[in-house]
């Protein structure tokens, strides 16, 4: 019986020394995510209230000003710089966690989100703690998930989806004017057919469809540039000058459907992306009509490829 006493005495020290030992004073729970998107991009979403309490809203309960994600309760206490401020209440806790966006390398990035328990210096609450964390580590990784899954997507933090390609077309030749509004259909296709008259003289074919880059010099003029890709080089005149694109080299695309505006918005979000990702630039960003505009009258049904050469 001394001898039952005494083993039960000695895994019941063991157990407590362990508790100890295994557990830390303080019980951190964290979770790490690498995402698709740029560092900035993942900051833009965080700091911008609506944007971020909207997806919350898409995978959460909103209860006042908190969100219950599977029994456990949120609430967006601050947001500054690369980070949340989030409150959580986990069966009676209050916790105050960190949602952090790391820059890993270059295109590269990450969400981590973290907190910490300070362990009890009692052994068995010490073991129910670690226990809780081990959930609450679970019910964060699964909004992480989620998180991620949303960030991956670029529609979603800049409202367009961007692809990134390598240019075909090498050799284009162009033509440059300038006008007193942003150029219209008769402007820009007095250019393009230009252009193709020229390519036809020369016995070159076009290998795409026509292009426009479009630099606002001020309040009111523009500086328009028409190219077309050709199958070869030509001869350049005064008039039509001849471009070398970089072969081979990478391009950031999307595509948008709608008339000037809409084309000018997407150049606007191609760009935030573009500066986003912190990367060089050899040329300007320039549109592919892909739907004849001199045809289609309907500017709603204009599909435009959207185009930024990066390095």
């Amino acid at each position: 019986m001394k001898k039952l006493l005494a083993l039960v005495l000695a895994v019941l020290v063991l157990t407590v020394i362990s508790a100890y030992i295994f557990i830390p004073s303080k019980i951190v729970v964290s979770n790490v995510r690498y995402i698709t998107a740029y560092q900035n991009a993942a900051i833009k979403f965080i700091n911008d209230s609506a944007m971020f309490n909207s997806w919350w809203r898409t995978v959460a309960v909103k209860e006042d000003t908190n969100y219950n994600y599977q029994g456990y309760v949120y609430h967006i206490k601050n947001t500054l710089s690369n980070l949340a401020e989030i409150k959580i209440q986990p069966a009676g806790e209050n916790l105050t966690s960190a949602l952090v966006c790391l820059n890993i390398y270059l295109d590269s990035s990450a969400i981590q989100w973290s907190t910490e328990i300070d362990a009890s210096l009692n052994p068995i609450e010490r073991v129910l703690q670690y226990n809780k964390a081990k959930k609450l580590k679970e019910n964060m990784g699964g909004l992480m998930d989620k998180l991620k899954t949303f960030l991956d997507k670029s529609e979603n933090i800049y409202g367009i989806e961007v692809k990134e390609i390598q240019l075909k077309d090498s050799v284009l030749i162009a033509t440059q004017i300038t006008t007193t509004a942003y150029p219209n259909v008769t402007d820009t296709y007095k250019e393009v057919n230009k252009l193709k008259q020229y390519a036809a003289s020369q016995h070159v074919t076009a290998t795409n469809n026509p292009m426009m880059n479009v630099i606002q010099l001020d309040e009111k003029n523009y500086k328009v540039m028409v190219g077309l890709p050709v199958s070869a080089r030509v001869n350049q005149t005064p008039d039509i000058i001849l471009k070398r694109m970089p072969y081979g080299g990478n391009m950031l695309t999307t595509t948008v459907k709608g008339g000037s505006y809409t084309i000018q918005e997407g150049l606007k979000k191609l760009t935030d992306y573009y500066l986003d990702s912190k990367r060089a630039s050899p040329a300007k960003p320039y549109q592919l009509m892909i739907t004849d505009r001199q045809l289609e009258t309907d500017t709603t049904k204009w599909i435009t490829k959207l185009y930024y050469p990066v390095m």
